[in-house]
């Protein structure tokens, strides 16, 4: 039904298809496009990943950046001790001679703030922060691009299987023509009933070809359908959109790898994986490094014999404050798994070093491929582009010869394959052009096609 509808879309144009079927959803490319980014499941786990970078900032702050806060709002206890031991003068252990129960309570409230470092580690801390901020960013924007990019290939290769579909009808259409015209001259005598079974034959093989056309351009609509994240029956229409067709001659190859070294995502990441190396180095070293603890304690206490000062809220009692430092030197703690641990990590960072220069060279190697790729498939495009035009006058030539009985069915066939063959090759030549322009952007990582996109081979 869908593949019916989008075949009186495609001859009528969008508003009369539009007024055949209601429940047809039709898509241009950017539709398509921002439905993808609210329903593409992987695109949607990138997103609620990004979105930890608010909490996970607040979290970092609080926790080890700035000092950390405890309040104590209240605080009671009711205590008994039972002293069966006492010391004399000379501080020797003596039997108690008043050994009774003592009873006493306290209640208090208070403000702690303590701060704790040791070397670089809040330098650190901040440093980790960012790059994990960052990584979260860089893994949502590669997936927004990837998934832009994929969009694009799974819109063009349906619409290169509808092209295609509407070429093997517009062939079913001639075969058809060519079966009356065996007819008619077997009427005549002109020609023998082989021929005529022949082209009956031929617009069967078409009517077959044009089935199985149908089915791949279905195949191409449910992996758009799926790319894009929709659910449910609804058919899908898709609106022609013009093809990015231009001389890539005017595309600068070293422009373009210098583009790539800042814009691709796999050296942006590649970028963040060196910096991380880097840090897990400079936290294994603050481990030389003394640790400092500060704080800073203020709140009153309230204090009285038996239950007197059980749940005591009064605020007529004396504040108790102070302040503390805390020197701590790790000198003998863990020396040589320390120094195990700060090796690994300058292993570590120098093998990412290494990693990331790998990882320029082959992105180096890929734009500069994709660039020749593509201007293969430009000399591709224009070579299908001749020779259609050459079997399309062979083809009419043919036929006039057929009518006049010059030439036999075999020849008008194997013409009408050469004609249908090349048209074939000119729609596959055309999306193969685009498909090599998208590996392209994709190697570099942003748009390189000309802002106004001359008119290509053909207009």
């Amino acid at each position: 039904m869908a593949l019916l509808a989008l075949a009186a879309w495609g001859a009528l144009g969008p508003s009369a298809a539009h007024g055949q079927d209601a429940d047809t959803l039709y898509l241009t490319l950017d539709e398509s496009i921002r439905l993808a980014e609210g329903g593409n499941p992987a695109y949607r786990q990138a997103e609620n990943t990004g979105s930890l970078n608010a909490v996970e900032s607040r979290a970092t702050w609080l926790g080890q950046l700035l000092p950390r806060a405890r309040l104590t709002l209240f605080n009671t206890a009711f205590t008994g001790n039972l002293r069966r031991r006492s010391v004399d003068f000379y501080g020797n252990p003596v039997e108690n001679p008043n050994a009774e129960w003592v009873y006493f309570s306290t209640t208090s409230q208070g403000l702690n703030l303590s701060w704790t470092f040791q070397g670089r580690s809040l330098f650190d801390a901040h440093e980790r922060l960012s790059l994990d901020n960052l990584g979260r960013d860089l893994g949502r924007d590669v997936a927004l691009r990837g998934l832009r990019v994929d969009v694009q290939r799974r819109y063009l290769d349906a619409l290169e299987q509808a092209e295609l579909m509407r070429a093997e009808e517009e062939r079913i259409e001639a075969r058809r023509l060519d079966l009356e015209v065996a007819v008619r001259l077997h009427s005549l005598a002109m020609r023998t009933r082989v021929d005529v079974l022949n082209a009956e034959l031929a617009v069967e093989q078409q009517v077959l070809a044009h089935r199985r056309q149908e089915a791949a351009y279905a195949q191409a609509l449910l992996a758009l359908r799926t790319v894009m994240g929709l659910e449910g029956p609804t058919p899908v229409a898709l609106a022609e959109e013009p093809l990015p067709l231009f001389d890539p001659a005017g595309l600068d190859v070293e422009r373009l790898v210098v583009r790539a070294a800042e814009a691709n995502p796999a050296l942006r990441r590649s970028t963040v994986e060196v910096r991380q190396a880097g840090l897990a180095l400079s936290e294994q070293r603050n481990g030389w490094w003394p640790e400092v603890t500060m704080g800073f304690n203020i709140g009153r206490r309230a204090q009285g014999p038996s239950d007197g000062a059980l749940f005591d809220m009064s605020f007529d009692e004396d504040l108790d404050q102070n302040f503390f430092l805390q020197l701590s030197l790790p000198v003998l703690d863990g020396f040589f798994d320390r120094r195990r641990n700060e090796q690994r990590a300058a292993v570590e960072l120098e093998n990412r070093r290494e990693a990331d220069r790998e990882s320029r060279l082959q992105v180096e190697e890929t734009v500069r491929s994709a660039h020749l790729e593509l201007g293969n498939q430009w000399e591709t495009l224009r070579l299908a582009e001749r020779s259609h035009e050459i079997a399309g006058e062979a083809l009419r030539l043919a036929r006039e010869e057929y009518r006049l009985g010059t030439r036999t069915f075999e020849d008008l066939r194997e013409a009408f394959e050469q004609e249908a063959e090349t048209r074939r090759q000119v729609i596959t030549a055309r999306h193969a052009f685009v498909d090599a322009l998208l590996d392209l952007e994709e190697a570099v990582g942003e748009r390189v096609r000309p802002e106004v996109e001359p008119p290509g081979p053909g207009g």
